[in-house]
């Protein structure tokens, strides 16, 4: 039963964090400058709504989620200060990207299995 309402949470934390993400982006396109707490509530809600996941479901796997909101959002800047080329900085960006989109396609498909 407690772990039905923190689903239930983590769900709605995913949707205000994806409702937030998506305002902000628009305001990128906008170029209007959305106050730095914004972006430390978006953090915070993907934080606790990934870790709600690993509580619900026990799968280590899912610990790696904030491991990756962790690292791209404060390890990948702070790597980035110290790359002085713009064209490896972006590369660099990119293969972590693709990187990441391979471990999350494989999630996706390994849960759904398990699922299924």
């Amino acid at each position: 039963m407690v772990f039905m309402k923190f689903k239930s949470i983590a769900n709605i934390l995913t949707i205000l964090a994806f409702i937030m993400s998506a305002a902000e982006v628009a305001a990128m396109f906008m170029r209007v400058k959305l106050p730095e707490i914004i972006i430390t509530i978006i953090i915070i809600f993907l934080f606790v709504a990934s870790m709600s996941e690993f509580v619900e479901t026990r799968k280590l796997r899912k610990l790696a989620y904030p491991l990756i909101i962790i690292y791209f959002l404060m390890v990948m800047p702070f790597i980035g200060e110290f790359i002085h080329s713009k064209t490896l900085n972006i590369g660099f960006a990119v293969l972590s990207f693709f990187i990441t989109m391979i471990f999350l396609y494989r999630d996706l498909m390994r849960t759904s299995k398990e699922k299924g």
